[in-house]
């Protein structure tokens, strides 16, 4: 019978890695900041370093000590651990429970897998389990798929209520650049207007009124001590919130009015939009007989722009409406004479001349009251440079700086204080420049009539475009032309009017408010709103 012992050499070896230190790292961890001050990260070191004395365990090392989301395992301080425990060779990584390890499901088990493999095993304290059997890998891997479950179900339930606030018109999260979060009477959580506010304001109505460039919008609020990057500008501009709406992923393309107030008006939103996007006006062939098309006048009955056309044979221009069946048509001199007839209705009478022009001015110091703010905040930047341009001189002359340096930052503060200082003189407006600016305004609304048929077609259409910023439109069945939305400035005369005849006739109007009929205003007076 022959020797076994001979046959030594063809014995297989087990390749399963085992390390034979007793030696182990404990990792704690919360799931958020808000539970990092209580006694849950000391309690679990406590237990975990307990545990491993039961089992006679060198620890080696502490991980963890703070909050990390266990969602996904690419955390800062896990990460850490595992490659510290791979490198030193650490049999085991003690935790309070294995949701504690991680709660990333599949993946988790995977890890725990490749540890294994290499000698070294995961230990729970509050659910342990033999890792050398499979029943007790089983079980820990149910543990974690449990652990994703339970992950799962609570963004379930998180996103769920999220949902519904956002329904209810609450704004999630950090309060957008303009706002701040707060609290209404409830106790609920809102969004308030905070003291940027007003310059959210600005760049809508800079972008509006003045056509202004991104770039354009961030050198004015770089003058105001703001700073915003591009991107940023845009996300701005085109954010919902900030006309009182609330969009949000959650709420799959659904808007949301919001319970917040919006800085600017839903018209003003849209309007600014239009112009960022570059869809302006469409450029249309002059026509010095047609100055009421290129979509200024609309067919009453389809709401279709009306467009225009020549009948060569007898020379006559006609406005027509392009949609099938609706047959708009309108001799060209009788429709722009339907518009001279409106302009007449809201030519101002002299006697109202004097009153027009107290109620302008005030209708200005009162919307103007933010410029003093604004002017202060501009004088303030530009004495803060002015002191950074003299310290600089200081320090050219007592030799501290070169030539190169100072020309430099001479040079850049030079121009940033003559910025500034073209903005406080736009801002500020001698009391002699107003009444200049309110009497040109007066002459314009005393002539419309005449100021319009002797323009050319390109100052006709800015001027009817001014006037009545939505256009008007044609009912051919009445034969007759109603406007859609006028000029502040043209309701207030017309209103002064309307009272005036009234007192005449000895009639009483108490409807008329005209605190509601003034023109909006950016940085300019409100005779260029008209």
């Amino acid at each position: 019978m022959s020797n076994l012992q001979q046959f030594q050499s063809f014995a297989k070896q087990n390749k399963k890695k085992v390390i034979t230190k007793n030696e182990a790292v404990i990792y704690t961890r919360v799931s958020g900041s808000q539970q990092e001050d209580n006694t849950s990260l000391d309690s679990q070191k406590i237990q975990c370093t307990q545990y491993a004395t039961r089992l006679n365990l060198d620890i080696k090392e502490y991980f963890g000590g703070t909050y990390e989301s266990a969602k996904t395992d690419d955390r800062k301080q896990f990460q850490k651990m595992i490659s510290y425990v791979k490198k030193k060779r650490i049999a085991f990584i003690i935790v309070y429970s294995i949701d504690r390890f991680s709660r990333a499901g599949a993946s988790a088990i995977t890890i725990v897998e490749e540890l294994k493999k290499i000698g070294i095993n995961v230990l729970s304290v509050t659910q342990p389990v033999d890792v050398e059997t499979s029943t007790g890998m089983f079980f820990q891997n149910l543990n974690l798929l449990f652990s994703k479950y339970d992950n799962d179900q609570r963004r379930d339930k998180t996103i769920m209520g999220m949902r519904q606030r956002l329904l209810n018109g609450y704004w999630m999260g950090k309060a957008p650049l303009g706002y701040k979060n707060a609290r209404d009477e409830n106790n609920a959580p809102v969004i308030v207007f905070d003291e940027n506010a007003k310059f959210i304001k600005k760049i809508f109505l800079w972008k509006l009124n003045e056509s202004l460039s991104n770039k354009q919008i961030l050198d004015r609020l770089d003058l105001y001590g703001i700073k915003l990057y591009k991107q940023k500008l845009t996300n701005i501009l085109r954010n919902p919130v900030y006309c009182g709406l609330l969009v949000h992923n959650l709420l799959d393309g659904e808007i949301i009015k919001g319970k917040h107030k919006g800085i600017v008006t839903k018209d003003t939103f849209l309007k600014v939009n239009n112009i960022s996007t570059g869809t302006g006006y469409k450029q249309h062939k002059a026509n010095e007989s047609l100055p009421l098309k290129g979509g200024f006048v609309k067919c009453a009955k389809c709401e279709k722009p009306l467009t225009g056309y020549i009948v060569k044979k007898k020379n006559i221009h006609y406005y027509k409406c392009g949609t099938i069946g609706c047959g708009c048509n309108k001799n060209a001199n009788k429709m722009n004479q339907l518009f001279l007839n409106i302009l007449e209705k809201y030519q101002l009478d002299k006697k109202l001349v004097a009153p027009l022009k107290l109620q302008l001015n005030y209708t200005f110091q009162y919307f103007n009251k933010s410029n003093k703010d604004n002017t202060a905040t501009l004088k303030y930047n530009l004495s803060t440079i002015k002191e950074k341009l003299e310290k600089i001189q200081e320090r050219y002359a007592l030799g501290e700086i070169d030539t190169v340096i100072y020309n430099k930052f001479s040079k850049k503060f030079s121009e940033e204080m003559d910025k500034i200082e073209n903005e406080i003189n736009k801002t500020s407006f001698e009391k002699s420049n107003l009444d200049s600016y309110i009497d040109k305004s007066i002459n314009l609304i005393s002539n419309l009539h005449n100021m319009w048929n002797l323009s050319d077609y390109t100052q006709k259409q800015q001027l009817q475009n001014l006037l009545f910023p939505n256009g008007i439109l044609y009912d051919k069945e009445n034969d007759t032309c109603r406007t859609l939305k006028t000029n502040s400035i043209l309701e207030l005369t017309n209103s002064l009017s309307v009272i005036l005849n009234q007192k005449k006739n000895g009639q009483k109007n108490t409807n008329v408010n005209l605190s509601t009929l003034v023109a909006g205003t950016g940085l300019e007076p409100v005779t260029f709103g008209l």
